[in-house]
Parts: structure tokens; C-alpha cells; sequence
């Protein structure tokens, strides 16, 4: 099993020119299962849920006018970071779990499980996404997000990577190049 968290940085004031997407990776079942987390992002304990050798992550770095600041840009562009990430790592999970930060259509959920099943011996995928931002029953906004780990803590490493010089940012390890 590998569940994968997707997170884009609409954080778009602080870096206007790009926006980051980025795919959290973990083999470990219980990264998979929905709970509340804090409304806060907890980069300490972001950076030691990464630090496990079963959890990693990819990003992609968005410039082009066409995918700046879309809605779309993670279907469109996390399966391409999680093709990448299966080839890299040389991995062939029979369940393959991708959970989304924002909203997704039903014909986008079936073009993403399309692009996997029955690929490199994934017999099983499961999509779905999660908004952090709710309105409560008397109009009010609730943010507390209620994911699974590898949401959460793709949402904590993309602010994170965008605290990083431009340099620094755009020649890091982890940096894959989707076209």
C-alpha cells in the first residue's frame, strides 16, 4: 500500500512568479486514515513524520501561465509526480491511496484512478480529497482539517519549501521536473 497526500501552495502572495505542488509518500497503513488535526502547522512534527525511512516527498514547481494559480493543477499534476516517485523508488504497491487538499469532480477521480490501475501492480486505487475549510451550520468558516497524515503533512512541507531561497528551492532533491 502507498498513500499519497497532494497539497498545492496557494500561499500565492508570498511567491506570486510560482506555486508549488507537492505529493507526500508513506507505506505505513495508519498515514492513510482520516483524523483531526491541529488548525495550525506543526513543522517540528512535520519534519520528524518525514524523517521515517517509510515517508517521503516530491514536489513540483508550477510556472507556466496555463497552471498558475488553477484550480486543477493537482489532478493534473500530483499523478505526475507519483508516476515519477514509482519509477524513482522502483515501487509496485498493489493499493495505491491519493488524497487531495481542495475539491475534485467524479470524472477527475476516474481519470486519476485510470492512470494507475493495473500499472506497475496496482490492483486497488482509491481518490479522494479533503477541504480544510468548512462552513459550520450558522455561517461561520471551521478550519480544522480532518485528513489523513500524508494531507496534513503535505500542506506543512509545501509552506515549508516556500520559506526557502529560490536558489536553494529550485536545485533541491526532491524537485521533479512533470514538463
Amino acid at each position: 500500500m502507498l498513500a499519497v497526500g497532494g497539497d498545492d501552495s496557494n500561499h500565492s502572495a508570498q511567491n506570486p512568479k510560482y506555486e508549488i505542488n507537492l505529493a507526500a509518500f508513506s507505506t505505513i497503513p495508519d498515514d492513510s486514515i482520516v483524523r483531526p488535526f491541529p488548525n495550525t502547522r506543526n513543522y517540528d512534527a512535520s519534519r520528524k513524520w518525514i524523517g521515517s525511512e517509510q515517508r517521503d516527498f516530491r514536489f513540483a514547481i508550477l510556472t507556466k501561465e496555463n497552471y498558475a494559480h488553477s484550480s486543477n493543477n493537482l489532478v493534473v499534476v500530483i499523478p505526475k509526480i507519483i508516476q515519477l516517485y514509482l519509477e524513482q523508488t522502483d515501487l509496485f504497491p498493489e493499493t495505491l491511496k491519493i488524497y487531495l487538499d481542495g475539491r475534485i469532480d467524479g470524472g477527475d477521480r476516474n481519470h486519476i484512478r485510470g492512470l494507475f490501475i493495473g500499472k506497475r501492480g496496482i490492483e486497488r486505487v482509491v481518490v479522494d480529497n479533503f477541504i480544510k475549510k468548512r462552513h459550520g451550520g450558522h455561517g461561520e468558516t471551521i478550519k480544522r482539517p480532518n485528513c489523513p497524515a500524508v494531507v496534513y503533512h503535505a500542506d506543512v512541507l509545501a509552506s515549508m519549501l516556500l520559506g526557502l531561497r529560490a536558489q536553494e528551492l529550485f536545485s533541491h532533491e526532491k524537485l521533479v521536473l512533470t514538463d
